[in-house]
């Protein structure tokens, strides 16, 4: 699976991460910054009269793969 992860600096000057999963991956980086820059510039996050995402910091995409280490073993059904 494939996400966007998103870093923004807020108003407290601390970096914040919003992560999307499901997202269109033929999205280019000048887009993404775009975005980035709409959610900022938006305000919709705040914390006791600070922005939350006030100012955009990087994009990652972070790829998630799963590998099974073991199974529970299911016996055979009797004939």
């Amino acid at each position: 699976m494939k996400a966007l992860e998103m870093s923004f600096k807020g108003t407290d000057k601390r970096v914040k991460h919003l992560r999307l999963k499901y997202i269109n991956t033929d999205l280019k980086p000048k887009e993404i910054e775009a975005l980035m820059a709409k959610i900022a510039e938006a305000r919709l996050f705040a914390k006791d009269g600070g922005d939350l995402y006030a100012e955009p910091v990087s994009a990652d995409m972070i790829e998630t793969t799963k590998t099974s280490l073991f199974a529970p073993v299911v016996p055979a059904p009797t004939v």
